[in-house]
């Protein structure tokens, strides 16, 4: 017999999870940053870009607290690391296309795909077009923003980079998590 949760534990739950998608991202942010700061194209563009990868993931398996995770990690990095100094309206842009399109991917994988909320039905095939689709919404989202704003002038090539940058980043943290997985004992049946 399983009890529905209370609505207080449904709150303690999705704060812990929206604290730890906070967490782990702007760990993972950092850690980008110390290993692949020497190869970025442009300041925000990189060719490796592993936060995206955890984006998405924190997406898909924490749906609506995940996405507000990652908006507030993503306020914080850009704050902490001033990626866009004295313009808190490109700031609030970036962070909240930051979580959006990852979230807009989901979405699209549940309706279109058929993908169940608890990802029970998620196959190899439906993750790897998940991942092709926000790692090309979200740099067009983001530098369409970035041109808007006057930041970017480098349209064509940031988005060629800033894809090539998200994908890598999503397949590795993937597959990454993956590997780590796989030394989880699985349950018996």
């Amino acid at each position: 017999m399983t009890t529905t949760p209370s609505p207080v534990e449904k709150l303690r739950l999705n704060l812990l999870t929206t604290t730890t998608t906070v967490i782990v991202y702007i760990l993972v942010y950092m850690t980008n940053d110390w290993l692949f700061k020497h190869i970025e194209f442009t300041q925000g563009i990189a060719w490796i870009y592993l936060p995206a990868g955890i984006r998405l993931i924190c997406t898909l398996l924490f749906a609506e607290a995940g996405v507000l995770g990652i908006l507030i990690g993503s306020l914080l990095t850009s704050s902490l690391y001033a990626l866009f100094p004295g313009d808190p309206v490109t700031t609030i842009g970036y962070s909240v296309i930051s979580a959006l399109a990852p979230y807009l991917a989901y979405r699209f994988t549940l309706q279109e795909m058929r993908l169940q909320p608890s990802l029970s039905n998620l196959t190899p095939a439906s993750l790897l077009a998940c991942i092709l689709l926000y790692g090309l919404a979200n740099p067009l989202l983001q530098l369409v923003w970035f041109v808007l704003r006057g930041i970017s002038y480098h349209f064509w090539s940031g988005l060629i980079v800033m894809s090539i940058g998200d994908l890598s980043g999503s397949l590795i943290v993937v597959y990454a998590i993956k590997l780590l997985l796989s030394f989880v004992p699985l349950p018996r049946r």
